[in-house]
């Protein structure tokens, strides 16, 4: 883009991230909810103005991240080996621990292997060796999850919510409105021809005003929506199951920043509850901010864990692309 605009091309970039703003533009243009804002020169503007600008109100820009309390291992991965349809290792030998009360990142470029990995563990995507242990916050009972479709692992017993990538293809049915979404949940309660109606309801009505989705009704199709409410529904329906697992593959990817720290405080929130979250993101400011401690991946397999706190964005990326000097702790 910087040879292009030196060759005398006229560029416009439209991106979330404001970082690449400030990094590659000259002058910064901001739209709120359809409606233009100004403009500022970037030489003048900084992350703060820019998103009081998108916003409409100042907005802190610190992620809290509470010291975790009362962890103890919720889930613990070993050996897990995955290929896909056509032959190709996605997974190899991958080993780890999942805590209950703390966030756990996973770190990686685009391919190692992360999306693989949480639909393994979900009971989505087909294991060809290795175990996925459950341990049962109430009885200390371990269970290896390696086999079960998502329904045997409800009816197991273990409380287990998913958040996957695609929002609209896997998470939500997009001809259908908030509470026939929330339903998707619960429809199996229903006696007969009926379903029970009333709870999806009231659940999606109190996810409209706790996340402030922006929709004209809870029947509104969510297809509709725009990318930042649909995720509000999302990850509003899956923490609403109360679940002692938490997983989100890319939770904020190409939502604004006000949505983004939105979903931030929601997994700190269920962190502090004692909940196991794990967090696979893109953004390593993000995970070494938001994170207690980080798996890295690389080429399917674990290059290393890192606590958070202590590592920094040169050491992760080493890990990320197997350059030596990279830190690495046992899982």
């Amino acid at each position: 883009m910087r040879n292009m605009k030196a060759d005398g091309k006229s560029l416009i970039i439209i991106t979330h991230k404001l970082h690449e703003v400030l990094d590659v533009s000259d002058r910064v243009a901001v739209l709120r909810k359809g409606e233009y804002i100004g403009d500022v020169l970037t030489k003048d503007a900084d992350q703060q103005s820019l998103t009081d600008m998108m916003v409409g109100h100042s907005v802190s820009l610190n992620i809290n991240r509470p010291t975790p309390v009362n962890v103890e291992p919720r889930l613990k991965i070993e050996g897990l080996t995955v290929f896909d349809e056509l032959g190709v290792k996605r997974l190899d030998n991958v080993s780890f621990t999942v805590n209950a009360g703390e966030v756990l990142g996973v770190a990686g470029i685009a391919g190692s292997g992360q999306r693989e990995l949480l639909e393994s563990i979900a009971g989505l995507y087909p294991v060809t060796s290795g175990t996925v242990t459950y341990i049962s916050p109430e009885t200390n009972e371990e269970k290896n999850l390696v086999g079960m479709d998502p329904m045997d692992i409800r009816k197991s017993g273990v409380a287990m919510s998913f958040v996957p990538e695609d929002r609209l293809g896997m998470g939500l049915v997009g001809s259908m409105g908030m509470t026939g979404n929330m339903m998707l949940r619960s429809w199996r309660k229903g006696k007969g021809a009926f379903l029970n109606r009333k709870d999806p309801e009231a659940l999606a009505q109190r996810i409209w005003q706790e996340l402030e989705v922006v929709t004209p009704s809870t029947s509104f199709p969510v297809r509709r929506m725009s990318g930042g409410n649909v995720q509000k529904v999302l990850v509003g329906r899956e923490i609403a199951q109360q679940p002692s697992v938490l997983m989100t593959a890319y939770a904020v990817r190409g939502l604004d920043i006000n949505t983004s720290y939105t979903i931030y405080n929601l997994l700190t929130e269920q962190k502090m509850k004692g909940v196991a979250v794990v967090y696979v993101g893109e953004d390593l400011d993000v995970l070494l901010e938001l994170c207690d401690r980080i798996v890295v991946l690389c080429g399917g397999q674990v290059s290393g864990v890192v606590d958070a706190r202590k590592t920094n964005k040169l050491e992760v990326g080493a890990l990320m692309t197997r350059v030596e000097g990279g830190a690495k702790e046992n899982a």
